[in-house]
């Protein structure tokens, strides 16, 4: 509980979500959501409940999985909306670490410039856990950010949420 309150229990964030008929005047706008969970990874990422509270789980197999997996989860997802990857001006995503960061880049044939945003993050607040998406996502839109970005979150379980988005 220690580690994983040191690791991750530094930042904080939240969103406000309206919806409007005629979307003016609304910022950014959600144009298709997903989520992908691979099978038997619980050893991978998330959190072991013991007697004296939550214990984290965290494994060095991680980028080996996303480096085998990642593309195909989010291939799916830009299939299922009509979607590329040349379709998107920028990439929000969140910054589980360096070598996260780094195998995304090379399993997506990203550049750094690409995930500019997601580095910066992570270089002045590490990784929040969750908050971090957000981080990064606010980041971006204090920047100028416009036009089409697709953000990424992973999680427990291990998990990846997608969201593509018109800033």
């Amino acid at each position: 509980m220690f580690v994983s309150g040191a690791l991750f229990g530094d930042g904080a964030a939240g969103v406000l979500l309206r919806n409007t008929k005629d979307g003016a005047g609304a910022g950014p706008r959600i144009l298709a959501i997903g989520e992908w969970c691979w099978r038997e990874t619980e050893h991978i990422m998330g959190w072991d409940i013991k007697d004296d509270g939550f214990g984290i789980v965290l494994s060095a197999e991680l980028p080996s999985l996303m480096r085998k997996a990642l593309a195909p989860a989010l291939q799916d997802f830009l299939d299922r909306n009509g979607f590329r990857l040349s379709d998107f001006n920028g990439f929000l995503f969140h910054p589980g670490g360096r070598k996260l960061i780094e195998t995304m880049e090379e399993v997506l044939g990203l550049e750094r410039k690409q995930l500019e945003h997601s580095w910066e993050v992570l270089r002045h607040f590490g990784n929040m856990s969750s908050a971090t998406a957000l981080f990064v996502l606010d980041r971006a839109l204090n920047a100028g950010a416009s036009g089409r970005y697709l953000l990424a979150a992973f999680g427990p379980g291990f998990s990846a949420y997608f969201v593509a988005a018109d800033l």
